[in-house]
């Protein structure tokens, strides 16, 4: 049976740093086999000696504990497993020797033992930290342990991952009589020198507590020995977690990391750190975290299901699903679309990915999911991924979102009555893209709600001619006219909006979400795509009026349910 280890690999840059590289080493040199799962680019030559090293490549979503589940379902289901190492990218090596005889003793106590941990924390509750873990075959094999590792989704942070996965685990393992170690047991006096501060009580209770698998009784919170032990892990495991050299959250003495560093390691250790400083902060939970990307449009991580070639599918749907509980409203409507699409989805939570591929897979013939901060609401993250070039190889795009309007008891209604008018039978769907397929029409909205009405400029008419003017669609003294489809869902031809390209950044500054229902550079937006569309020749249209200019008709008594 094979001995495994499973390496869940995260780097900010996208790069494989020289100390991951000799972690990687020293695995394949100690286990028959290793899966590396990484969301970042591995350049094959840099590999190529390691022949029992298998990569897996994923999007970052998910956090340690899915690339945990990813690889440790691969080694299953491809060989006869023996034990397993889950370890990921969070520490630095300091010396080779020492990390490898951690390893040994990892071996050696795991005949005995369930599992084998580097360290248990009492950070939140006590917990066999998750960074390093051996488990045994016979864990392996459990009915709930099985369970709780296919129950493993990405979160919406990092402290869900920690809380429901990392000390999930650990109850999970107390609750079922598990046997755990961990290699690192210090004495009350290597406790006594890191717990400056401490009562004497708390002291003698920590270290009394440290093993508490089977006890009751709830231990001093918030100590982590990888943190306040960190010289004590260098000198008996070979290793220091990143995060103490980035950030040294606790202020402690890093003395030991010149004393215990391998001369030959020690410049490219700290070339590694001031790579990784620049882009984490410690946040109001006190976790380490990187840091947000305050552009002013809101960027994404994406993950991709499938990608069609260009030329092979030209339709597509830009759907954003703030509102999860309306997925399956969502995919009876797109059902309505009877030629091949792509689908591209927006949202602020990542955990809801799984949900959306799971639904959409058997509809859609791929999927693309951009996470972002909650800003701009659809438009926001409209505005991001048009302005990427992805839908331009297309002919028609419907762009939809899970409105709600929830400030209003008319929100269901108006809702329906949009999704209806876009895409609520097959029929409006193919007549839809037939008029954007002639070249003539740019955008096909919801008749009855084309807006003219001077009322409904809202707050929004200055932001509106300003986003026009940086477009060069009008001059500063030329009057317009408001011309909108309210509730922004619409058919459009991706080159109809080309001019939204070359608003400056700096001018698309989308405001965090507040439940703002005007005013906002989302609301001015949504006022310029007619305009826009216009500029470029194009003409604004509805299915009842077969490509005619919309506009040319009288449309000041329209009115909507709710705005």
């Amino acid at each position: 049976m094979d001995s495994v280890a499973v390496v869940a690999h995260f780097d900010v840059n996208d790069r494989v740093e020289p100390n991951f590289f000799d972690l990687l080493s020293s695995l394949c040199g100690f286990f028959d086999r290793v899966v590396l799962v990484t969301t970042s680019k591995i350049a094959l030559d840099l590999i190529e000696n390691l022949h029992n090293l298998t990569i897996i490549r994923r999007p970052n979503f998910g956090y340690d504990f899915y690339s945990y589940r990813v690889g440790l379902t691969y080694a299953l289901e491809n060989w006869e497993v023996g034990n397993i190492l889950l370890i990921n990218s969070s520490f630095v090596i300091l010396s080779r020797d020492v990390f490898r005889r951690a390893l040994s003793r990892m071996s050696e106590l795991g005949s005995a033992h369930d599992v084998v941990g580097a360290t248990e924390s009492l950070q939140f509750s006590w917990h066999v930290q998750s960074y390093l873990l051996f488990l045994g075959s016979t864990i392996l094999r459990r009915p709930w342990f099985i369970a709780f590792m296919n129950s493993i989704e990405p979160t919406n942070s990092k402290i869900d991952t920690i809380l429901k996965f990392e000390l999930g685990l650990s109850s999970e393992l107390r609750r079922n009589d598990a046997v755990v170690t961990t290699l690192l047991q210090p004495s009350l006096e290597q406790i006594e020198d890191a717990s400056h501060g401490w009562s004497e009580g708390d002291k003698k209770q920590y270290a009394d507590k440290l093993d508490v698998v089977s006890s009751a009784t709830p231990p001093i919170q918030n100590f982590n020995p990888v943190h306040h032990l960190a010289g004590l892990v260098a000198r008996e495991l070979g290793y220091v977690k990143l995060e103490v050299l980035r950030e040294n959250p606790h202020q402690i003495d890093l003395g030991f990391v010149d004393e215990f560093c391998e001369r030959e390691r020690l410049g490219s250790v700290q070339e590694m750190v001031g790579r990784s400083r620049a882009s984490y902060a410690r946040g109001s939970d006190n976790l380490s975290a990187l840091k947000i990307d305050r552009r002013p449009i809101p960027s994404a991580k994406l993950a991709q299901w499938r990608k069609t070639r260009a030329g092979q599918v030209d339709v597509a749907v830009v759907l954003h699903l703030y509102y999860i509980e309306m997925i399956d409203d969502i995919h009876r409507l797109l059902q309505n679309i009877v030629a091949p699409f792509d689908l591209y989805v927006t949202t602020s939570a990542e955990a809801d990915c799984p949900k959306i591929f799971s639904t959409f897979c058997c509809l859609a013939q791929s999927i693309s999911i951009y996470c972002s901060e909650n800003r701009g609401r659809d438009v926001g993250p409209f505005i991001s991924v048009y302005r990427s070039g992805v839908l331009d190889r297309y002919k028609a795009v419907l762009k939809i979102h899970s409105k709600m309007s929830t400030y209003s008891a008319n929100g269901v209604v108006w809702r329906d009555r949009l999704y209806r008018s876009v895409a609520g039978d097959s029929l409006t769907v193919l007549r839809s893209i037939k008029l954007l397929r002639t070249g003539e029409v740019g955008i096909v909205g919801p008749h009855r709600y084309y807006l003219t009405n001077d009322r409904f400029w809202g707050a929004n008419r200055q932001t509106m001619r300003r986003l026009l003017q940086e477009m060069t669609i009008f001059d500063s003294d030329e009057n317009f006219e408001l011309g909108f489809f309210a509730g922004s869902m619409f058919w459009f031809v991706p080159q109809a909006l080309a001019p939204l390209r070359v608003i400056p950044e700096a001018s698309l500054t989308f405001e965090m979400e507040n439940g703002q229902q005007d005013g906002t550079l989302a609301h001015a937006i949504e006022r310029t795509f007619c305009p826009i569309a216009r500029s470029q020749g194009f003409v604004a249209s509805s299915v009842i009026l077969q490509g005619q200019e919309i506009h040319r008709y009288s449309s000041v008594e329209n009115d909507v349910p709710v705005l």
